[in-house]
């Protein structure tokens, strides 16, 4: 049973429906709890300039709850990002992703905006080096958990959505590639044990049509694993129709992988529930 997804957009940042329709989603695909995640605000980037309203998206977040009150239990959260300014008080929990790389004279340039944008950035930014490009990306990811301590860490390789159409990680580099997501990975699961923090495992980009995969990799979902660093499965739901987007899919590869359980937000906490 799914109860929960925890990573849900809307009309308040760059999704395509209201807290309203995606609540409702949320009750037909029978899940009892729903947490909400607009993009943190990202002044510098017109494509997704995330929450610029945060009063007003909490206010209207906790006034569905109100309304949805003993059919769906609402949570608020943020999805921040590593270069938005900080946020304010108030949220039930926040996602930490990383979505740009680190800018050069004021110029941000995204993680995920596009195969011609990465392109473009992977050439002219790091030479076309890949692991130059990964070594920026996870610093930056690390960075980010030791320094907000989110409790969700966000879609971790998403550096590796474009890879299908691309073709970057190549045989002379996944070795090097690997390692270094897996050092990173298990830098931030030992960090994670400090505030019972937990990496999602988002379907966001198979939604999409860019993977064919949940993030993270499956190398790195077995090191989480051995390591007992706890996962959450989730959409990344931008519209209505993707609000349980192949989880039972990805449930299946977990126990395929060796996992028991995950955690969900149910009843309004988040727990620990059997993969069964």
């Amino acid at each position: 049973m799914f109860y929960s997804n925890v990573h849900t957009h809307s009309t308040w940042c760059d999704g395509k429906n209201t807290l309203a329709e995606m609540a409702a989603s949320g009750l037909a695909a029978g899940m009892t709890d729903l947490g909400f995640t607009s993009h943190s605000y990202a002044p510098f980037d017109p494509g997704c300039i995330g929450l610029t309203d945060q009063p007003g998206y909490q206010q209207a977040v906790r006034a569905l709850a109100e309304e949805m009150a003993g059919k769906l239990a609402i949570k608020c959260g943020l999805e921040w990002d590593y270069f938005s300014p900080p946020p304010i008080n108030g949220y039930d929990y926040f996602i930490g992703s990383v979505h740009y790389f680190t800018p050069r004279n004021g110029v941000y340039r995204s993680v995920d905006e596009s195969p011609e944008s990465f392109q473009w950035t992977l050439n002219h930014w790091f030479g076309g080096d890949f692991l130059k490009m990964a070594e920026d990306y996870y610093q930056l990811v690390l960075q980010h958990v030791t320094q907000n301590q989110p409790l969700i860490v966000g879609h971790f390789d998403l550096i590796t959505k474009f890879n299908d159409q691309l073709q970057y990680l190549t045989e002379d580099n996944q070795r090097q590639y690997d390692q270094l997501a897996r050092e990173v990975l298990a830098e931030i699961s030992q960090q994670l044990k400090t505030w019972d923090g937990m990496v999602e495992v988002n379907t966001g980009g198979m939604s999409r049509g860019w993977t064919q995969r949940p993030y993270p990799a499956e190398v790195l979902l077995q090191d989480l694993r051995q390591r007992k660093t706890p996962i959450i499965i989730t959409s990344d739901s931008h519209e209505t129709k993707t609000i349980d987007y192949r989880f039972s899919e990805t449930k299946a590869m977990l126990q395929r992988l060796g996992f028991q359980e995950t955690m969900q937000l149910k009843d309004g906490e988040f727990q620990k529930i059997l993969l069964v």
